[in-house]
């Protein structure tokens, strides 16, 4: 019995492969752009991805599926959010007295929040394709 995977994330995360577990356990690791097929044992199996340690939905999965991998909302809102984060901090240290400490203390601080909300939003969002599509 088995499952297909594609992933579908677009420029976020492309670096890097993303880990594919079943049943809690690390099977293999899918590229960008890349199509693979895992083997499941039982009639169903609860799959999940993780890319340095993210978050994103479980999904139950059964013998012929195709699960698309793709880039949750939030990725993309919390990348823009950092950027115009960093953007704003930059132009209020030019133009009003902001000390150098004080600089990368909103810096070092705005990071923070900016990966740690990594753990705590979906990164990945894991979709179940209509079976009767094989591509």
């Amino acid at each position: 019995m088995t499952v297909t995977i594609k992933r579908n994330t677009g420029w976020f995360g492309k670096g890097s492969r993303i880990s594919v577990k079943l049943n809690g356990e690390k099977v293999l690791k899918i590229a960008d752009s890349q199509k693979t097929e895992i083997i499941i044992q039982n009639d169903k199996a609860l799959l999940q991805v993780t890319q340095f340690g993210s978050r994103n939905n479980k999904t139950e999965v059964t013998d012929g599926d195709t699960v698309e991998i793709t880039s949750a909302k939030w990725s993309y809102i919390l990348y823009y959010s950092l950027l115009v984060f960093t953007l704003i901090l930059n132009f209020s240290a030019h133009s009003t007295s902001l000390t150098f400490t004080m600089y990368i203390t909103f810096l070092v601080f705005g990071f923070v929040i900016f990966f740690g909300s990594f753990f705590l939003v979906n990164t990945y969002h894991l979709k179940i394709l209509d079976n009767k599509i094989k591509n």
